[in-house]
């Protein structure tokens, strides 16, 4: 039919529309904050627009439910203001429920990627961000440092500066370090370095022509100074350790299954939640979308920000008594997603059938609030 086709194209504009802006306000702070990362030193700066990927990929299952959420709801608010509801009521004898079937012939494809990306991206790209971020980590010290700036490792127990270096990192020029080891307090400073590697492949610094200072704060001791004609400071044992191990967030979907603890079953009730979510949003907006047309969709825009809040928190709020172990994971996403999708349908017999024994609808809420009506 003609309303289905040009709903269609109207919801992939909007859609497309607001996907766009949020993902651009998602993808700028995302690069604000890695970049900070990289300048002090947590990340390593020639892998920043990789993590941004990631990052922004991590993101991606709420972005595409709210963006077909605002969208259909856009859409539908739209054309009750102009009265193109009314006209589709009594000229083609249609119903709200009429409007389902084009709604998620449009959104079925979205909802399914909302799912490969919940399921299966969000976690590989997870484990990417660790992967990288723990490969900078357990590089060798001097070759984390950029001259010219304090910079921590070893957990925050060591601070080097290096004032300049080779571009290839073979040699390093005015070292400063301080450390805490065993409760003491050292410092050492030297003129040049060499970075060289011994028979066990071992990384270490060979310091010269410095000085090193040392006291044991606890115990009151007075400064040892040495003087040394050469240093040698070992960085890193093996820099090809093994990563850290695999978290729950990064484990794939049989495998969560297969160790079946509070903390994996919460976090595979994470992933099944954004599908249905997004499904729910969907067939929500729908109803919702009911709009006085002398009145202005400012309010209703803001209430159906607020349900996406409130139903983002019931996710999070369902994830914790699961990893709590209150409830079980099968439960939570059936109580959850069950009582939205029971609600969507409790407000579209209310709206076709105009059963008056329902609530009343959410968008008069605010005005009784206040004591006025809407109209």
């Amino acid at each position: 039919m003609i309303f289905r086709r040009s709903l269609v194209n109207e919801l992939a504009n909007s859609a497309g529309g607001v996907f766009t802006v949020l993902f651009s306000i998602v993808l700028t702070v995302g690069l604000v904050q890695i970049l900070g990362e990289a300048a002090d030193g947590s990340v390593d700066s020639a892998t920043v627009f990789e993590l941004v990927a990631y990052s922004s990929l991590v993101n991606l299952p709420p972005l595409v439910a709210l963006s077909l959420f605002m969208a259909v709801l856009m859409v539908l608010m739209r054309s009750w203001q102009d009265s193109e509801m009314v006209v589709w009521f009594s000229s083609a004898g249609l119903s709200l429920l009429s409007w389902i079937r084009p709604v998620l012939r449009f959104a079925l494809p979205m909802i399914l990627v909302v799912g490969i990306l919940s399921i299966a991206l969000t976690p590989w790209a997870k484990s990417q961000i660790e992967r990288t971020t723990e490969a900078f980590q357990q590089k060798e010290d001097v070759n984390r440092i950029a001259p010219g700036r304090f910079i921590e490792t070893a957990g925050g127990q060591r601070v080097f500066f290096i004032e300049d270096a080779a571009e290839d990192g073979s040699r390093i020029h005015n070292v400063f370090m301080s450390e805490r080891k065993d409760g003491a307090e050292i410092i050492v400073h030297a003129g040049e370095g060499a970075v060289r590697t011994n028979d066990a492949g071992d990384r270490y610094i060979a310091l010269s022509d410095g000085r090193r200072y040392e006291t044991d704060p606890d115990k009151g001791a007075s400064w040892k100074v040495l003087d040394f004609a050469r240093y040698d400071m070992l960085i890193r044992v093996k820099a090809d350790t093994a990563l850290t191990s695999m978290s729950v967030d990064m484990m794939p979907v049989a495998m969560l299954t297969a160790i079946n603890t509070n903390a994996a079953n919460a976090e595979l009730l994470w992933r099944l939640c954004w599908p249905l979510a997004a499904l729910n949003l969907v067939l929500l907006a729908i109803p919702l979308s009911y709009t006085n047309p002398r009145a202005g969709r400012s309010l209703s825009m803001v209430i159906a920000v607020l349900i996406f809040i409130l139903y983002l928190n019931g996710i999070s709020i369902a994830e914790t008594w699961v990893r709590g172990g209150k409830i079980s994971w099968m439960t939570g996403l059936i109580a959850l997603n069950g009582g939205v999708f029971l609600l969507t349908a409790l407000l579209f017999v209310r709206r076709v059938w105009l059963v008056r024994w329902l609530p009343l609808k959410l968008t008069e809420l605010p005005y009784k609030w206040i004591g006025r009506d809407e109209k």
